[in-house]
């Protein structure tokens, strides 16, 4: 192993079940770097990682760790040999305190197998004060934020002296405040000589902390590079295979009328909407712009009938409505794709043609029994209409890459017919080349005549896909920008921060 290198995968295979998710890949990390993993979704990144934490095993090739071969059996071996991963989802048990979420499955114990609890938390608060937060450890892990969740997975592999830390998408559920204490964070490890795996859709904070990147495409291993020797434009060619025009062509006044399909007034809830007004065109792609905890996401899931409202009126068509519930909205011809696809916007263990067909399922039963023909012959429409990648419309969503998971929490919507879709965070946690597909896919529903509404923080995405913006500032309407022609972040941006 060359000098300076700390582990090294050679010819890496694995192989699920109708699917080669990596197929004799290397992946070199040195000591105290940042290596960037990157690809689209299904390309293999987070499997990788996995085989390299113990979570899953390896079909062929070899991983070398401090000049000696090894293959963990599971996840605990990887940690006990200073190998630790930092996973999307924060798996941490609610009820237990930070304490016993950091040694999870590894209580220090007597030699008749009691838990050694003064131990334990002087252990616990010796590991804590690395970052300040040993006041913490007594507290319920339900308690804290999602900041504070993934600071305690950080701290369960830095338990056993870890010399590696792979994180998979660590910010996609973090504030830009969260995200930017986590790189100082990982400064600070690489600081102390720990070697970090970075995975990460967001190729932006790629170019801010790597010094060198890898790229993966369809279980493959494409090349790596010193980050300072690329571009974005270099690294996404790679992913994708082709240059790409992220945000398509420019010509979205092809659908788009002064007819209001949708119109709220006076939206108020106790501590999160202060009188929102508003209005949506057919064919209009409205954007919803602010920070987290602006109102934004919380006036939406009020008006599908998710939160109750304190006031306000709803009127569709002209006409004034009742939402008390989604049930009310999805019958009014409201559709919503939620912020985290995997707990609100499909059912992991159901099919994709279960998923598709959830919202009018009783428009295809009669007497008891679902037309199977009928509801084969949608899923299968929209299957085809969005390119969803999968083997066939029984395949459970969880087989299913982040892009393609996205695009069946779409897919139900369309095939309910809803005319007004509300997006929040569309292109969340997926890849470059699956969100080209979403911004043309947007596009192409307005020139359909479908009224959109995008909420989103990722305000590029904003000012090249929407129509017009509203930007929103503690619960309220802080700006209307009614043309989106020429607008610069800074002008939006100041109304936001206020």
């Amino acid at each position: 192993m060359k000098v300076g290198v700390i582990l090294q995968a050679s010819e890496i295979s694995k192989h699920f079940v109708g699917v080669q998710a990596l197929d004799r890949v290397q992946f070199e990390l040195k000591r105290g770097e940042v290596h960037a993993l990157v690809g689209e979704n299904g390309a293999g990144k987070s499997t990788l990682i996995k085989i390299i934490a113990g979570i899953y095993l390896r079909d062929g090739g070899r991983i070398v760790f401090e000049d000696r071969e090894v293959e963990f059996k599971n996840n605990i071996e990887a940690r006990l040999s200073g190998i630790g991963m930092v996973p999307q989802e924060i798996q941490l048990v609610p009820k237990l305190s930070v304490a016993e979420n950091i040694f999870m499955g590894l209580y220090p114990r007597t030699k008749y197998g009691f838990v050694r609890w003064k131990e334990l938390y002087r252990r616990a608060y010796d590991i804590a004060k690395t970052f300040n937060i040993e006041n913490l450890i007594g507290l319920h892990a339900e308690k804290l934020g999602t900041g504070y969740r993934q600071l305690i997975e950080i701290l369960k592999a830095l338990v056993f002296n870890a010399k590696i830390i792979a994180f998979d998408e660590p910010t996609a559920a973090l504030s830009e405040e969260e995200t930017k204490e986590l790189f100082e964070l990982i400064a600070k490890l690489k600081n102390d000589g720990i070697s970090i795996i970075y995975v990460s859709h967001r190729l932006d904070e790629i170019f801010q902390i790597a010094d060198r990147v890898t790229v993966y495409k369809d279980g493959m291993f494409v090349g790596t590079h010193k980050i300072k020797d690329v571009t974005k434009d270099m690294v996404v060619s790679m992913m994708v295979g082709r240059e790409l025009n992220l945000y398509g062509e420019d010509n979205r006044t092809k659908g788009r009328t002064d007819k209001v399909v949708f119109e709220v007034r006076g939206l108020k809830r106790e501590n999160s909407i202060n009188d929102v007004s508003f209005q949506l065109c057919r064919g209009e792609i409205l954007g919803l712009f602010g920070m987290v905890g602006s109102g934004r996401t919380e006036t939406m899931m009020s008006v599908f009938g998710v939160d109750p409202l304190d006031e306000g009126e709803i009127f569709i068509a002209g006409e004034k409505v009742s939402i008390k519930s989604p049930i009310d909205a999805v019958k009014l011809g409201i559709g919503l794709v939620p912020e985290n696809r995997i707990k609100q916007g499909v059912i992991l263990r159901a099919s994709v043609r279960n998923n598709v067909t959830l919202p009018f399922v009783r428009k295809l039963t009669k007497y008891g029994a679902i037309n199977a023909k009928k509801e084969l012959d949608i899923v299968r429409k929209y299957m085809d209409y969005l390119n969803i990648k999968a083997r066939s419309e029984s395949d459970l969503v969880n087989t299913l890459s982040g892009g393609n998971q996205q695009k069946v929490a779409i897919a139900k919507w369309l095939a309910s017919k809803s005319d007004i879709i509300i997006f929040d965070e569309p292109t969340h946690g997926i890849d470059v080349g699956a969100k080209a597909e979403i911004y043309q896919l947007l596009r192409e529903l307005s020139d359909e005549g479908k009224s959109i509404i995008m909420i989103s923080s990722e305000l590029t995405e904003v000012l090249n896909v929407c129509d017009r913006i509203l930007v929103f500032r503690d619960g309220r309407i802080a700006h209307e920008f009614k043309e989106n022609r020429d607008l610069t972040e800074e002008e939006v941006v100041q109304y936001a921060l206020g």
